[in-house]
């Protein structure tokens, strides 16, 4: 009975560390959003009428990826109400809301994002 406690014990021990190194192998770096997965070209490729399913689904991911990282600079609160709108208004975009474009549009600023953050 001891075995069986201490082998259900390690079993969890084991899922949790493996759940959390896998989270952290898909999360990525804000450089590698805006450099590597050319978040600019990204964003206008999925804003534009008639973008690809595909399109829109990967400016969502690096969306989403964006906003799992903390804020470089600045304030969290402000970090997090920027990335936020972006991965609403992504989300948005995927479930193909008329006015997604526009939603895109307001939240991707990203000059106002640059100057308080990076």
């Amino acid at each position: 009975m001891k075995n069986v406690k201490m082998f259900t014990l390690a079993a969890m021990f084991l899922a949790v560390v493996g759940f959390s190194l896998n989270a952290a192998a898909d999360s990525k770096s804000i450089k590698e959003i805006m450099k590597g997965g050319n978040f600019k070209k990204c964003c206008e490729a999925a804003s534009k009428k008639g973008a690809s399913d595909a399109d829109k689904k990967a400016f969502a991911e690096l969306c989403e990826s964006l906003a799992a990282n903390k804020c470089p600079k600045g304030d969290a609160e402000s970090w997090k109400a920027k990335t936020e709108a972006l991965v609403a208004a992504s989300k948005a975009l995927v479930a193909g809301d008329k006015d997604a474009g526009k939603k895109v549009g307001a939240a991707a600023n990203c000059k106002a994002c640059h100057d308080v953050h990076k």
